[in-house]
């Protein structure tokens, strides 16, 4: 009987032993790390994607004299697969001040950096302030394209067209502008800039209204447009928030960049740099 009860006991201990060694081709401690990481759905992986795009542009503030009697200044984009965005801005500057017969200078200000988009309102002045010309651009940093009005919408879409010349119009009249029509431009080629949650029409001046009127800028706000957006699309994300709404994603690791020595982004420790270079026309 005891010769039984022991034999039992030695076949559960092998047993147990068995059970709790590591197999033949695992080391000991190693387990199947996968088991321990969040799945990551395709939905996620596109999402990082997007938030990847959609991050800013690292740029710095350049300046050159131009001519004899020019000075420029306008932001250069740090990355290679962006010169043909650098190229557009500053051929678009050296086109204004070519046209001009008087000393000049422009200042270049970046409305929207965020979301793909990137926009820039270009301010040609004389030595004594006066505005000569603004020049608003903006570009798809996918493609390094230019924006026109019309991209910024559904093309199945075209309600905007209506509605866009109504709230100009509430708004001109509001500030109490001499127009001189009846109907406010919308054209598909209509100059325009965006900023984080506005799209700003810009008109010349006599195109809708008086001199004393000036370059006359009309803000409309993202929220007022989102029926007219591409669902997937850039104004979309942008009128969503932006890349900030997109920084918190579900089950994966924070892969934001770094920061600069004082908690700066890299574009924004980078914005204040300057290069200072003299080119002729």
């Amino acid at each position: 009987m005891k010769r039984a009860a022991i034999c039992v006991v030695g076949l559960l201990f092998a047993c147990f032993c068995a059970c709790g060694a590591p197999a033949a081709d695992e080391a000991p401690g190693e387990f199947d790390s996968t088991l321990l990481l969040p799945s990551m759905t395709q939905d996620v992986a596109q999402a990082m994607q997007a938030n990847d795009d959609a991050r800013p542009l690292s740029y710095m503030r350049a300046e050159q004299e131009y001519g004899n009697s020019g000075f420029i200044s306008y932001p250069y984009l740090m990355d290679e697969e962006y010169d043909a965005i650098n190229s557009a801005i500053q051929g678009a500057i050296r086109a204004e001040l070519d046209a001009l017969d008087a000393p000049a200078y422009t200042r270049c200000d970046i409305m929207c950096n965020d979301c793909g988009l990137l926009s820039v309102r270009i301010a040609v002045r004389d030595l004594a302030g006066e505005t000569l010309a603004i020049v608003p651009l903006t570009f798809n940093t996918a493609t390094c394209g230019q924006i026109a009005l019309a991209d910024l919408f559904d093309p199945e879409n075209e309600r905007w067209r209506g509605l866009i010349p109504d709230i100009v119009m509430l708004q001109a009249e509001k500030e109490g502008l001499t127009l001189l029509c009846d109907v406010m431009p919308a054209s598909d080629d209509q100059a325009f800039y965006v900023t984080e949650d506005a799209l700003v029409i810009l008109y010349r001046p006599y195109e809708i209204a008086t001199y004393s009127a000036g370059w006359p800028e009309f803000a409309i706000p993202l929220s007022q447009l989102t029926d007219f957006f591409l669902p997937d699309g850039l104004m979309m994300r942008l009128a969503n928030g932006g890349s900030a709404a997109m920084e918190s994603l579900p089950g994966i690791y924070d892969w934001g960049g770094g920061s600069g020595a004082n908690g700066e982004t890299e574009s924004e420790s980078m914005a204040d740099a300057e290069i200072t270079e003299e080119v002729k026309p």
